[in-house]
């Protein structure tokens, strides 16, 4: 019985993509390699640390990347429920005005070119240190290499155009994927030949048509690994509010993106069975407003942990896929890890 190819579609969240990393690990030790990824913004720095490396180094080189970006928890915070959130906000706080090693470094002036007579600058935060840490773990002639094909996406300012970069159809740089995570405001934007760009995650943040430009010829299955739930709680707080706005913000572009994949090949008959399913990062009550700049060790392990057990629910779906209702069958995986089928 033939296998299905896998292909990983990362939709970007920043802070929040160590449950990328998490579910890669129960793939990577089930020797579920997949065999085609396509990332937006920390999606694709995920896949670049995993196409641009040989299978034994790439959970190596996720978790050197996350350990990086991770920040130790304060010792002084008793560890209560409410001295947890308390610092998950100064973590956001803190990589906002102080950066994070290996990452990010604040600019100057920076945030505080807003105040009256100050000095302009083009973002909040310079990007630096991202470009030595992945130069440092990727290796860019093996991306180039096509081992595993990689698609990052951005956004082209000028004409507002979705723009993806893929490497089966040229040289895939470390500019490309600093493209893709140069959201804007915190971000300067990355110039490349005559063209300027942005994060995706202002119009596509999961980067799922760019994965179907061209028609399979093989039985795949598709494993979108979304960081913004599309469902959520009403508010009764200004942080639940920022945090809910922020699922509601990104997790639309994903619905859009599966309802416009739908129109595109669910109405084929002919052609080889594509099966889709959608896992998005569920735990968000135990996340602040500002998650997506919370790199606390407590916030670190839950998306990482997340992830794994996201994936550990998905071994079953692989092994024993279900039963085909058409071409292009789309489910998503609940919180409880039930799939269910998605009519959009």
């Amino acid at each position: 019985m033939r296998t299905p190819e896998i292909w990983l579609c990362l939709s970007g969240g920043n802070a929040l993509g160590a449950f990328h990393a998490g579910a890669y690990q129960v793939l990577h030790e089930n020797q579920l390699e997949p065999d085609r990824i396509a990332g937006a913004s920390i999606g694709a720095v995920t896949g670049g640390l995993i196409a641009g490396n040989r299978p034994e180094q790439r959970l190596a080189r996720l978790r050197s990347f996350w350990e990086l970006a991770a920040e130790e928890d304060m010792v002084f915070l008793p560890f209560t429920q409410t001295a947890g959130r308390a610092a998950k906000k100064l973590s956001a706080l803190t990589a906002f005005f102080a950066g994070r090693p290996g990452l990010f470094r604040p600019s100057v002036p920076g945030i505080w070119s807003v105040l009256p007579f100050s000095f302009s600058d083009e973002s909040v935060l310079k990007s630096d240190p991202q470009r030595e840490t992945l130069t440092r773990l990727i290796d860019f002639d093996l991306l180039g290499g096509g081992m595993i094909p990689l698609i990052v996406t951005a956004v082209d300012i000028e004409t507002g155009e979705e723009v993806a970069f893929d490497s089966r159809r040229g040289s895939t740089t470390l500019d490309h994927i600093m493209a893709s995570t140069a959201f804007p405001v915190a971000f300067r934007p990355v110039t490349i030949g005559d063209r300027t760009f942005f994060d995706p995650g202002i119009v596509a943040n999961l980067p799922l048509l760019p994965l179907f430009s061209k028609e399979p010829q093989e039985e795949v299955l598709c494993i979108c690994l979304d960081l913004f739930p599309q469902r959520g709680q009403v508010p009764t707080s200004l942080d639940e509010t920022v945090r809910r706005a922020t699922d509601v913000l990104f997790g639309s572009q994903s619905r859009r993106a599966l309802r416009e994949l739908k129109t595109l090949l669910g109405g084929a008959r002919d052609g080889p069975s594509i099966t889709v399913i959608h896992v998005a990062y569920g735990i968000q009550s135990e996340e602040v407003g500002l998650k997506t700049f919370d790199f606390s060790r407590r916030s670190h392990d839950m998306r990482w942990e997340a992830g794994r057990q996201a994936a550990l629910r998905l071994l079953d779906a692989i092994e024993n896929p279900p039963v085909r209702r058409q071409r292009l069958d789309i489910w998503r995986q609940t919180p409880e890890g039930l799939l269910q089928y998605w009519d959009l």
